[in-house]
């Protein structure tokens, strides 16, 4: 039974609770129904806390005006972007584990990444409160998130795959982190050049 004390534990001792979500015996079917349900809802919560925020507060030829209006605006898109993200994560851990000599299974990671996601709704709700009445606390609490998450992360793919030591998964973690920003950078670095040359020919 899902009640405060286990969310807040997810939260100060992911090491325990995720044992225990890797425990829980559940069918794939009914997994990947928890997956879509934690999608949609953390879609919507995304798509109202951001009109709520910035619909009317950045200028229009802004980065963010063009990432608001293309994506998160768009509810179904944002759903099908977060079940893309918990599956992409979810075959990271399992397979960059195994590349280790991780024992860990594809359906027990996917448990503790929907679980992760779980938790992050009522982190968000938190953040969506602060960044209203303080957005210098939020600031904070948003980087304070981003370290949790890859440590949640790195608890659940360290239990998962039997490895000893969460820190050196965690290290693992944020260097493949790293791997994939700079991989993003460029793939954006080329779209921006291709976009210049766009203009540049119609011009």
């Amino acid at each position: 039974m899902i009640n405060f004390k286990l969310i807040l534990d997810s939260i100060l001792s992911p090491k325990l609770v995720f044992q225990k979500v890797l425990n829980y015996e559940i069918k794939p079917s009914i997994l990947i129904e928890a997956v879509l349900f934690i999608s949609i809802i953390n879609a919507l919560f995304t798509y109202t806390s951001n009109y709520l925020i910035y619909s009317n507060g950045q200028p229009d030829e802004s980065i963010f005006m063009l990432y608001y209006e293309n994506i998160l605006k768009k509810p179904i898109l944002l759903v099908f972007l977060e079940v893309l993200k918990i599956f992409i994560i979810t075959s990271l851990a399992t397979y960059i584990g195994k590349f280790f000599g991780g024992k860990g299974t594809f359906i027990n990671l996917l448990k503790c990444v929907a679980w992760i996601h779980y938790i992050l709704l009522f982190i968000n709700i938190l953040l969506f409160v602060l960044i209203i009445l303080n957005i210098y606390v939020a600031s904070y609490l948003i980087m304070l998130t981003n370290i949790w998450i890859i440590w949640a992360l790195s608890e659940c793919a360290a239990r998962a795959h039997g490895f000893s030591s969460t820190f050196l998964v965690f290290i693992t973690g944020i260097f493949v982190l790293l791997l994939l920003i700079v991989f993003l950078l460029q793939i954006l670095n080329s779209s921006d050049f291709i976009l210049v040359e766009r203009v540049g020919s119609n011009a």
